[in-house]
């Protein structure tokens, strides 16, 4: 990660969480936008970062096992989407609603990790005779 990125976008949420600390007595739906926003503006301040993670993923892709890699990288966007979906849903204050959507990114690891599972299987099996 690019280090000039580092405290910009820490100073950014910081103030976002005193901003919503400071208002969600008083305005818990204004607190939540500000919020969401705040999480999208240090989602874009981390465009170019995110851009060399992906060329540097795609160069990895091509030396590795296509479906050991696939299997991989589905099961770093469910997990890093479910904990966001988490987030969300407990800083609206829906603890229910929390607790499926992490229950559900559980689920959806596991069956992204299916391939990967029954290719190591079918290795084992092989070698077992």
């Amino acid at each position: 990660m690019a280090l000039e990125h580092l405290l910009p976008t820490l100073g950014l949420a910081a103030a976002a969480a005193l901003l919503y600390g400071l208002l969600h007595k008083s305005n818990p739906a204004f607190a939540l936008l500000l919020s969401l926003a705040a999480g999208l503006a240090i989602l874009v301040r981390l465009a170019g970062v995110l851009q060399g993670m992906l060329a540097g993923l795609t160069a990895l892709a091509a030396r590795v096992d296509g479906v050991a890699f696939a299997s991989l990288l589905r099961c770093a966007g469910v997990l890093l989407l479910t904990d966001y979906a988490c987030a969300v849903c407990k800083e609206a204050e829906a603890e229910a609603v929390a607790w499926c959507a992490g229950f559900a990114g559980r689920v959806l690891t596991l069956a992204a990790l299916w391939p990967l599972l029954e290719e190591v299987c079918g290795m084992i099996w092989e070698l077992t005779g």
